[in-house]
């Protein structure tokens, strides 16, 4: 196993200036492009300021070696319009492939009275390989592993990863003829003139070495 883990650490080293893809993330699509600064707040409780990192049990170092996501608390646009729904992602902006940004999460169909998430929240529901709902009635688009949230899992020697978190406010519903079908672009799509806040929080996760 150690053999491995030092593989791991040679390969993360070799492909440690791979990372930064700032550029590929979701606020920089053509959905933002008439609000280009955040007028909302997303904030952490029990993480911190934004650039804390993460909680270990956050991570790929908890006991089910998924991770959970962190508390997440935010405020309302300033703005004239009236929320009707609102999208939650999260995205490693630092994985070693080039140009790729990891959604980690992307939840959407989330309440106008909703100001939280917490882990209990993103918990797929019983059928959620075909609804793709969690058990708070949200839906998501299933990450890499097939799940509404995994937590951060950057590579060992790969150094610090910074995961975003971004909520977005919409105007309008989104709305699909299959919505448990509907993948990230779909979403960035729908989302086109829609948008009247959003706000990022970002923690951070750098892999230890195993003990």
């Amino acid at each position: 196993m150690a053999i491995l883990h030092y593989l791991e650490f040679i390969i993360g080293r070799l492909l440690y200036p791979i990372r930064g893809h700032d550029s590929g993330q979701i606020i920089h699509c053509p959905a933002f492009k008439d609000l280009p600064e955040p007028n909302m707040t997303l904030d952490s409780p029990e993480a911190g300021p934004s650039g804390s990192k993460l909680p270990l049990h956050c991570t790929c170092k908890a006991v089910d070696s998924k991770g959970c996501l962190p508390e997440l608390r935010w405020t309302a646009p300033d703005c004239r319009e009236e929320v009707k729904e609102y999208v939650l992602l999260c995205e490693d902006l630092d994985p070693p492939i080039p140009f790729l940004v990891f959604h980690h999460g992307l939840l959407w169909a989330i309440p106008p009275s909703t100001t939280k998430a917490e882990a209990a929240n993103v918990h797929p529901d019983e059928h959620a390989k075909i609804s793709r709902l969690t058990v708070a009635g949200w839906r998501f688009v299933p990450n890499v592993l097939g799940l509404p949230y995994v937590g951060a899992g950057a590579p060992l020697g790969h150094g610090k990863h910074r995961y975003v978190f971004t909520i977005i406010a919409l105007n309008e519903s989104l709305k699909f003829k299959n919505p448990e079908k509907a993948d990230k672009k779909d979403i960035k799509r729908a989302m086109t003139g829609k948008v009247i806040g959003w706000a990022q929080w970002t923690g951070t996760f750098e892999k230890p070495w195993p003990n």
